[in-house]
């Protein structure tokens, strides 16, 4: 971190041994120490200097908000980084998904764990035990706050819970998966954030124009069928699979595809063993080895490519017929990378 005094002298952290400490160096090599601290090391050295004071801008925080615990976030288009593979006015919503914190455990003397030991056996899905042709499922625990409609210009506001990691989805009319936000962004109370479009180009300027959910108030977001709260496969999804498939997938299935509810030794339902396993529904590779997450082109992934749809579509299975509610809670699960369990709870103790 060179910081330049004259044309030959430059402030620099270095680490001579196991710490760092400020240092002038000329453009010879040659170095003498400044500063060394005991304990810390020592970073980012710039000089002690007059400089006039920046101009002061006032707080953009909406204190009505910020007491509700809510902030508003706004999207110009949606469409922008995603054409043409998404069409406009294919997109009809925006889905606004959480990750969960794990909280620490709190040790009888008042003070909390510094870590989770074994700390995959606090992970929302055992991914130390069960993998598919897909990798790792999600094991971060995960909800959805809902859906808010994208305007017939392509752009969105909404108001959204401050203080949480939340990520987006765009969904068609039928809720499925067209594009998923990869990153995540989180709001202060009262704080409002805008964006342009989804997975737009970096290095292209956004277009200054007005948009259809800018000129009105911000939407409330709708709750899904099942209501706020963490995702729990085994009270959303299982219950879908009892009712529809369980009376021909079971333990007596022929060819093994058992979609019961059945516990293992690790608390994990079987019908979740299954559907990893034979890879029947597509989410993200969330291990460890498995790269650095990149973007991904829209219906490349999710419920794009997930086959339980085409099955279901199937005449052989004419007489299975899933309701609107039971679809989406599947979309959702899927969309969300399979999450199984709602919470950070060693499987031992469950």
């Amino acid at each position: 971190e060179p910081f330049p005094i004259s044309k030959n002298y430059f402030l620099v952290s270095h680490s001579s041994r196991d710490r760092f400490g400020l240092y002038l160096i000329d453009r010879f090599g040659n170095r003498e120490l400044l500063y060394m601290d005991d304990t810390y090391g020592s970073m980012c050295p710039i000089p002690m200097q007059p400089r006039p004071v920046p101009p002061v801008i006032g707080s953009t925080i909406d204190p009505e908000l910020a007491k509700q615990n809510l902030g508003v976030f706004t999207v110009a288009d949606v469409y922008n980084g995603v054409e043409p593979t998404i069409r406009r006015g294919q997109a009809k919503y925006l889905q606004i998904s959480q990750e969960l914190r794990a909280n620490l455990e709190q040790n009888p003397d008042g003070s909390y764990r510094s870590d989770h030991e074994p700390f995959m056996e606090f992970y929302a899905a055992p991914v130390d035990v069960l993998q598919g042709p897909f990798g790792w499922t999600s094991y971060v625990a995960k909800t959805s706050w809902g859906t808010v409609p994208i305007e017939e210009d392509g752009s969105a506001s909404f108001y959204a819970p401050a203080g949480n990691v939340l990520y987006f989805h765009l969904l068609d009319e039928n809720y499925n998966e067209l594009q998923r936000m990869r990153s995540v962004v989180q709001l202060q109370p009262g704080e409002t954030r805008s964006c342009v479009g989804c997975h737009d180009d970096r290095s292209a300027t956004p277009v200054i124009r007005d948009t259809l959910a800018i000129k009105q108030e911000p939407r409330a977001i709708e709750p899904p069928p099942w209501g706020n709260g963490p995702f729990d496969y085994q009270a959303l999804v299982q219950p879908v699979w009892d009712r529809n498939c369980v009376r021909c997938h079971n333990a007596e299935t022929p060819n093994k595809f058992d979609l019961s509810a059945t516990l293992d030794e690790h608390k994990t339902p079987q019908s979740y063993k299954t559907i990893v396993k034979s890879g029947l529904v597509h989410h993200f590779d969330w291990g460890w080895n498995s790269g650095v997450p990149s973007k991904a082109e829209p219906l490349t992934f999710g419920t794009a490519r997930t086959k339980l749809w085409d099955v279901l579509k199937d005449e052989h299975h004419r007489d299975v017929s899933l309701t609107t509610d039971e679809k989406r809670t599947i979309k959702c699960w899927t969309d969300l990378s399979l999450p199984l369990w709602p919470d950070y709870i060693q499987r031992s103790k469950r």
